[in-house]
């Protein structure tokens, strides 16, 4: 039975590496594809060119010994034109969604030999720009992304700017999360719910756990609203105007994993450790929330990961358990086993690379100061939409971190082969459990999380990371001492 066994373990491994060949050589036929279409494309365009010149040449040695008339040239080369540009629209018009540019530039030019000035007509190159998700078309925001007048692409005007909120009603009903375990928060909490009520007649919502403390603080309190299961949690989003956390960074992921769907406005209160997303201080509550609630007012859309586990014997890939959302990132270790990670990561069906070590880190942007900061990863301000694939402790020197782009699915498969099964955990929580023959899929989810800024987005981030890491924190160089000589 135990020879059985272990030929039935070698024959697994055989087709694993297999497998993993095909997966590999799969990826290199692509990519040798894809540069032998780039250099068809190039001797293409570059033939196009050639005969255009050569056609070009050939009218103007004709005109200057007068053998044709000049204006049936000008006339037969624009039929051409005209001609060329059909046959480029039949070739490539079959899209449907996408953006057209077509500009004709007339130059003048002098003619060496004969020192008189000759028109040239250029036609500059059409193209179509469109936006593909997972093989389909995705063009509703193209107008926000680039602006394509006259032929040429620049990044629009928006991406330089700052996000702003400004409400069109008033809001009527706040929800506040606080730190358990805190006497400094509860006092703090107390005071901030009797203002919120009385001075701007608010509705306000609590955690069962707070209205009992706040009920047992004084009877005033029983206008406090709050929710009896988690089946209200859902539909709290379409009651709540406004969020206030009074805590720390785990105080905002809490509030930003009660939302499974759209969150509203958060306005983070800093009463923890370090607080890289909690930039307004307790002891001012009564101006900032006057200036959130009046408005308008900067804001941070952090984005979050949606991550779905799809197991072994499941039929396809929507067939998967509850999914995950995580604001910070989704780990992948070896929990207690003694054995290396062995995982396989694939980036759109396209093969990325076999970890091998401790594990690996799927982090946003806003978790790139959490723990990927800590395994090596980059320090990512929390507008950029990315991916960060960040290793941990990997068993290869040239392992570095990787920034992938918002709309790529990254998929962490456990092979066969492992000698041990993963652990996935999610913002710190929820860890599950990945055999032999399960994935993981991570994708950019389509709900932010908004946090209020005490400025706008990148002073905050940059105060955070020189108050909370002391980032790039030294001594300045004395003026005093050796100077290059003046030259």
């Amino acid at each position: 039975m135990d020879e059985h066994l272990i030929e039935f373990s070698e024959a697994l491994r055989t087709v694993a590496k297999a497998l993993r060949r095909a997966a590999e050589g799969k990826a290199s036929a692509q990519a040798e594809a894809a540069e032998w279409k780039r250099r068809y494309e190039l001797e293409r365009t570059r033939n196009i060119q050639m005969e255009r010149k050569a056609r070009m040449a050939e009218q103007f040695s004709a005109e200057k010994n007068g053998d044709i008339d000049c204006e049936r040239v000008k006339n037969s080369d624009n039929q051409s034109m005209l001609q060329n540009e059909s046959n480029e629209y039949s070739e490539t018009g079959c899209m449907k969604h996408g953006i057209w540019s077509h500009e004709v530039l007339r130059d003048r030019e002098s003619d060496s030999n004969s020192n008189a000035d000759r028109n040239k007509i250029m036609r500059k190159a059409s193209f179509k720009l469109s936006w593909w998700c997972n093989g389909e078309n995705g063009d509703q925001h193209k107008h926000d992304i680039v602006s394509f007048e006259r032929g040429n692409i620049t990044t629009a005007e928006r991406s330089s700017k700052q996000i702003s909120l400004k409400w069109e009603s008033d809001p009527q009903t706040v929800l506040i999360l606080t730190k358990p375990n805190s006497v400094s928060v509860r006092i703090l909490c107390v005071q901030m719910v009797r203002w919120l009520r009385e001075r701007k007649k608010l509705n306000v919502y609590v955690e069962p756990r707070v209205k009992v403390e706040l009920v047992a603080e004084s009877s005033n309190f029983s206008y406090v609203q709050t929710w009896k299961d988690d089946s209200e949690i859902s539909h709290l989003h379409m009651k709540v105007d406004l969020v206030i956390t009074l805590g720390g960074d785990g105080t905002v992921l809490w509030a930003a994993s009660m939302f499974k769907g759209p969150v509203p406005p958060i306005v983070p209160f800093s009463l923890g450790s370090l607080g890289f997303m909690t930039p307004f201080h307790s002891e001012h509550f009564k101006d900032c929330l006057d200036s959130v609630l009046r408005g308008p007012i900067s804001i941070t859309l952090r984005h979050r990961l949606l991550c779905r586990v799809v197991r072994d014997a499941a039929k396809n890939e929507y067939e998967t358990e509850e999914p995950f959302l995580v604001l910070n990132e989704v780990t992948i270790d070896r929990g207690i086993s003694s054995y290396l990670t062995n995982l396989e990561c694939y980036c759109d069906n396209s093969f990325v690379t076999c970890v091998q070590g401790d594990g690996l880190i799927l982090s946003t942007t806003s978790g790139s100061t959490a723990y990927s900061l800590a395994a090596g990863g980059s320090m990512v301000h929390p507008q950029v939409p990315g991916i960060l694939f960040t290793p941990i402790c990997p068993h290869s020197l040239s392992f570095r971190p990787l920034i992938l782009p918002e709309h790529v699915t990254v998929r962490i498969m456990v092979p066969f082969n492992s000698r041990s099964p993963a652990w996935a955990s999610f913002d710190g929580k929820d860890r599950k459990l990945l055999a032999a023959g399960d994935a993981l899929l991570c994708s950019m989810a389509p709900w932010p999380v908004p946090t209020a800024c005490q400025v706008d987005s990148t002073n905050d981030f940059l105060r955070s990371i020189h108050d909370g890491l002391h980032w790039n924190l030294r001594k300045t160089q004395s003026f005093d001492g050796p100077r290059d000589r003046d030259l």
